[in-house]
């Protein structure tokens, strides 16, 4: 079943309510000048210093909508600030321009949306680039009252224990290919030639039966980002992604491939030795397949994947974030990156 958007004024004004709450949490509140292509005024603005962004949220009445704008800047140390992105939803009925939304599942859960549509004023930022370069999967099928169809980003559920988290990579992914564009990257060419083949964001989404299914889905972002960030930092490794989760690249060619799942079901076990032996054999030298897991894979699981040479890297969540379990082991393996 696909997800459908909120277009009732009430049920609108309930998911904002539990959004501003959710994202305020904790959060730092002050008074600053927020500026945009075109101007700037002073609002009340929400500083979540464990996070590092802020948010300002509240109901535009001339537009009917929510504004709900974020940025990275620290707001403990300057008077004004430029936005970063943007995830607005109307106050009721829809509007596909807007690039929010507010969406619910089958089981009358809320979460927040976005359509991947970006602006910045910059060539090569739109909406096919970041639908390339994103980092994540919760890509989810949207059924409209005009009975069209389009794909929306669920970034996490409005009340969920780990939003702030999911709206903090959704931030940074933003800025992350803002930055790529700036740098004379070519988003807008890379992605053309990409889209002949992007099974992550083609064809109608499955629907969900299992209970939390799409809410894990948001947490697919959170756990590639931790994955390069501690490659980064703790190993000197380079990695990227585009239409595959992560690779690590040196001496100008990938050296491992990895693919990350938020669960251990059947599906998402096949799906995940599919996509690491495709990408992999595209390769002219054949990296190390990775596939990156909750908890450990049952022992038959874990010798079929050994056969297929395709190696485990578990995680776990401890305060909302994850923590790889053998990646160091992995490292430093006799098939290393270094050889």
């Amino acid at each position: 079943m696909s997800m459908k958007p909120l277009t009732n004024r009430k049920e609108t004004r309930s998911a904002f309510k539990a959004l501003f709450r959710n994202l305020t949490r904790g959060c730092t509140k002050t008074k600053k000048f927020v500026g945009w292509q075109g101007g700037r005024t002073r609002q009340q603005l929400y500083w979540n210093p464990d996070l590092q962004f802020w948010t300002v949220q509240k109901l535009l009445k001339p537009q009917q909508r929510y504004w709900c704008c974020f940025g990275t800047k620290d707001a403990t140390k300057y008077r004004g600030f430029s936005i970063t992105g943007q995830i607005n939803s109307p106050v009721k009925g829809f509007d596909r321009t807007v690039a929010g939304a507010f969406l619910s599942d089958e089981h009358g859960r809320v979460y927040l949306a976005h359509s991947g549509k970006i602006g910045g004023g910059r060539a090569g930022i739109g909406k096919s680039a970041f639908v390339s370069f994103y980092r994540g999967k919760n890509w989810q099928t949207v059924l409209w009252p005009d009975d069209k169809e389009t794909e929306m980003i669920v970034i996490g559920r409005v009340d969920g224990a780990r939003l702030q988290e999911q709206i903090a990579h959704f931030v940074r992914e933003i800025e992350r290919i803002k930055k790529l564009a700036v740098k004379g990257k070519r988003l807008r060419e890379r992605a053309k030639k990409q889209a002949k083949f992007r099974p992550e964001f083609s064809g109608r989404r499955k629907s969900y039966s299992i209970k939390g299914a799409i809410e894990s889905q948001c947490d697919h972002g959170l756990i590639i980002s931790a994955l390069e960030r501690e490659l980064r930092e703790n190993y000197g490794l380079k990695s990227a992604n585009d239409r595959r989760d992560l690779f690590v690249v040196s001496k100008g060619r990938m050296k491992m491939l990895f693919e990350a799942k938020t669960d251990l079901s059947t599906s998402s076990i096949y799906s995940a030795i599919g996509q690491l032996m495709f990408h992999s054999t595209r390769e002219v030298r054949e990296p190390r397949k990775i596939f990156v897991v909750p908890d450990e894979p049952t022992p038959t699981t874990a010798k079929a994947l050994e056969k297929l040479g395709i190696e485990v890297l578990s995680y776990e969540w401890r305060k909302a974030a994850p923590t790889f379990l053998n990646l160091g082991q992995l490292i430093r393996s006799p098939a290393s990156v270094a050889d």
